[in-house]
């Protein structure tokens, strides 16, 4: 029977997963787009998109710090992850409304 830790776990890594696959779906969108904007409009792409893979990266970390985690310590463990998880979802939110303009 999976534990509180074993749930947290694998509802942040379905959250990552479906947050990557939007932002790929969105990505190619953008990447189409860009072909007809300035080179600044693309300069800022470039940018959201390197602080988007930080914050993926990590996110990964968190995820994997979870998994390696005891029992005992995963609580200190998850805020860190959740932390991780919000800044995230808003680059990506953020990104995400900003070239759909």
């Amino acid at each position: 029977m999976p534990g509180k830790k074993d749930d947290y776990l694998e509802q942040m890594k379905k959250q990552y997963d479906e947050l990557n696959y939007r932002w790929s779906r969105e990505r190619d969108k953008f990447e189409a787009n860009l072909q007809h904007e300035s080179v600044d409009v693309k300069k800022k792409y470039e940018e959201a998109r390197e602080e988007y893979r930080q914050f993926r990266s990590e996110m990964k970390e968190k995820i994997a710090d979870l998994e390696e985690s005891s029992d005992n310590a995963w609580d200190d463990v998850k805020d860190g992850a959740e932390q991780a998880w919000n800044v995230m979802s808003k680059a990506f939110d953020k990104a995400s409304a900003h070239f759909k303009k």
